[in-house]
């Protein structure tokens, strides 16, 4: 077994893909669409070429046939017009039919941009097969008339979820005009980590196993065998080669596509949209990032997730992140883009990465926390705090509405997330809590009503009247005695 080339291991090296992104140049929808209009030109012109037709020589307009208007054209003129029209049915009725026509089951996957399969689950690929799910949708219905086109455009566009499994087609969704991109409140993200191998002396291709690593503690060390793609070896040159992973790049990728596009007709008195202005959940599943080897992003990742995108949405589910300390810094900068009271997920992996397809993985249910819920608390306190209490202690880093300057700066006070009404009553009488309803399962879209405790966030449990307690003190760090997160005590 020592003599095996596919029971080696190899730590990859993170980066882009040079192949990947000229690919993804190439099937750029613009340019697929450019170029099935020229071989569309290209056969009329020889389709007139053969009937000795000039299709370069602008015909006399005193020589063109004049049409003559007689009864029978009148009439057959209005006998196609009657034809054309919508049928004669309620508005209502039609707006039903619409509805029902271009509203698809499952997620739409990849909208405007060419589909790979082996991004695909098989269920998805059997519904692509078989025409069902998002398949199946009418699209014929909006070539039929103008208020088809207008009213079906809209419903296509606000009524699906979409699911991106490449940045490329996040990127390409800018194309659906504004007004339509604003409706949309649900996203997904599938990430799917990428290995490349180009080196010959590597193993063949196919799977490849990852050289273990241990995360401390007597945890035995496991190896991961992950799908890896083979690639041409490329001319002599310096670069990186051998075998090589994209895994958190492409997470910063995506944070990048969500930010705002260009568009040429925004002035610049206006502050420019996100490309989702109005996403308010977000689901991100990581396929195949095995824990330990991969190093953390940098601070682009940060910078996205806490300034470009901070405080955007009220809910986060993240799935499949590794249970390493480079994921969990990856987490920490992702929580970024919760509100203040929103609303953060974390699941087992849903997808497993297979030669040509993902393999599901059983439903799970989730971990629920409702990130930085103590701010509350923290601000009441600092209001009230005493004569004495000395401000040099104060972690304004952490916590800076008591002042109103910020040490790097003004910074603009982002609204909490909205707080759900029709939740049943608290039996904790003086502990202060907030209420969330939590989805039932990963995949499921039941929910039910939790109650996490302000301080750390998490659900408070059976009611305890030792417990219910309203003590400012549980903010206070026990290690520093400053007040701040509480999620970051043990750091």
């Amino acid at each position: 077994m020592a003599d095996d080339p596919s029971s080696q291991s190899f730590f990859p090296l993170e980066c882009r893909d040079q192949y990947q992104e000229a690919e993804q140049y190439y099937n750029n929808p613009l340019r697929v669409e450019n170029r099935a209009l020229k071989d569309e030109i290209l056969s009329l012109k020889r389709l007139l070429r053969e009937n000795s037709i000039l299709w370069n020589s602008p015909m006399d307009a005193g020589h063109a046939p004049k049409r003559i208007k007689t009864r029978l054209t009148r009439s057959s003129f209005i006998s196609a017009s009657s034809v054309n029209s919508c049928p004669p049915l309620p508005v209502e009725i039609q707006l039903q039919i619409l509805t029902h026509a271009l509203t698809a089951k499952d997620p739409i996957i990849d909208p405007l941009c060419k589909l790979k399969m082996e991004n695909l689950s098989e269920q998805e690929q059997k519904g692509r097969k078989h025409g069902y799910g998002q398949y199946q949708l009418a699209i014929g219905l909006l070539a039929t008339c103008k208020a088809y086109h207008a009213e079906g455009t809209r419903i296509l566009w606000t009524r699906n979820e979409f699911v991106f499994t490449t940045h490329q087609a996040l990127r390409e969704f800018c194309n659906v005009p504004f007004k339509f991109r604003s409706k949309v409140e649900r996203v997904t993200l599938r990430i799917i980590a990428h290995y490349y191998d180009e080196e010959k002396k590597c193993p063949p291709p196919g799977p490849r196993r990852l050289r273990p690593i241990r995360n401390g503690g007597n945890a035995p060390a496991r190896q991961r065998t992950v799908r890896v793609t083979d690639r041409p070896k490329e001319e002599s040159t310096l670069a990186r080669k051998g075998f090589r992973s994209y895994t958190w790049t492409q997470v910063i990728d995506f944070l990048s596509a969500l930010r705002p596009p260009f568009d040429p007709s925004h002035t610049g008195s206006n502050p420019r949209p996100r490309l989702l202005p109005g996403l308010k959940s977000l689901r991100m599943d990581f396929v195949d990032f095995p824990a330990g080897f991969l190093r953390s992003a940098d601070m682009e990742l940060h910078s996205l997730a806490f300034h470009d995108l901070g405080c955007t949405l009220d809910e986060l589910m993240v799935t499949g992140l590794p249970d390493c300390v480079y994921a969990a810094k990856v987490l920490i900068d992702l929580t970024g883009m919760v509100k203040d009271d929103g609303l953060l997920l974390k699941c087992k992996a849903a997808f497993i990465a297979k030669t040509n397809h993902l393999s599901a993985r059983a439903d799970c249910a989730p971990i629920a926390q409702v990130v930085r819920s103590w701010k509350p608390l923290a601000k009441e306190w600092g209001e009230n705090f005493p004569d004495d209490f000395d401000e040099d202690e104060w972690d304004f880093h952490d916590y800076h509405d008591h002042h109103h300057h910020h040490p790097i700066g003004d910074l603009p006070v982002m609204p909490p997330a909205p707080e759900e009404e029709g939740h049943p009553e608290s039996a904790w009488l003086e502990r202060r809590t907030i209420w969330k309803r939590v989805p039932t399962s990963r995949d499921s879209a039941e929910r039910k009503w939790v109650e996490f405790g302000r301080v750390m966030g998490t659900p408070v449990g059976p009611y305890s009247e030792a417990r219910d307690v309203d003590d400012e003190g549980e903010l206070v760090c026990p290690t520093c005695g400053i007040m701040h997160d509480p999620a970051g005590w043990e750091l």
